[in-house]
């Protein structure tokens, strides 16, 4: 589906607000009737409070194959910390990627650069990796292009899991109530891929 969102992809300022009426964001599924559409699919309660609070990250429901259409641009400028990073981090990982150091040395992204931050090192990996699969070049900002062609490895497993399978290892992420999971460094207890939360 389509990002319709009136803010452009990837801009920091706030949750978006899908066009259309109350009614038809009823009907989709994609609003509470109001017009408020809370980051995508997802919502979350707020403890103790009986409100509900937006769910601000990766989301999919239906196909794993279509879930990252319509996520955020991530980069040094775009959500720059946050689950989400580290998930894309995952599967820079799980394709072997490379990034270039200050002396022009190539090093493979590992899995201990898993942390959330999207720093110098997966800017480089990630310029390598759109390069390696013929994307186009964005200065390493995660774009609609990069998220298509990294769904289109994705596959469903039991349990909640979703498998992206990569050039030099499959990796495991978690997909609860629209809400896809990740472990920071690959390892640990399952986190929501927020966009603006790390940990």
């Amino acid at each position: 589906m389509p990002n319709e969102t009136s803010r452009p992809r990837g801009d920091p300022r706030g949750t978006a607000v899908r066009k259309g009426t109350p009614h038809e964001h009823a009907q989709s599924g994609h609003g509470d009737g109001d017009g408020r559409v809370a980051g995508g699919r997802g919502r979350r309660d707020r403890p103790g409070t009986g409100r509900e609070r937006p769910y601000f990250g990766i989301d999919g429901g239906g196909a794993v194959t279509n879930d990252w259409e319509d996520e955020e641009n991530l980069g040094v400028e775009a959500y720059p910390k946050g689950n989400a990073i580290a998930l894309w981090e995952t599967v820079l990982w799980a394709d072997g990627a490379l990034w270039e150091d200050d002396e022009g040395e190539w090093r493979p992204f590992k899995k201990s650069q898993i942390d959330g931050s999207f720093g110098p090192e997966t800017e480089s990996a990630t310029q390598w990796w759109q390069s390696k699969h013929n994307l186009p070049e964005t200065d390493g900002v995660v774009v609609s292009e990069s998220w298509d062609f990294a769904q289109t490895r994705l596959q469903s497993l039991p349990g909640n899991i979703v498998q992206y399978k990569g050039d030099a290892r499959n990796v495991n992420f978690k997909r609860v109530g629209g809400k896809y999971q990740v472990k920071l460094k690959n390892v640990g207890p399952w986190k929501n891929a927020h966009y603006r939360t790390v940990g």
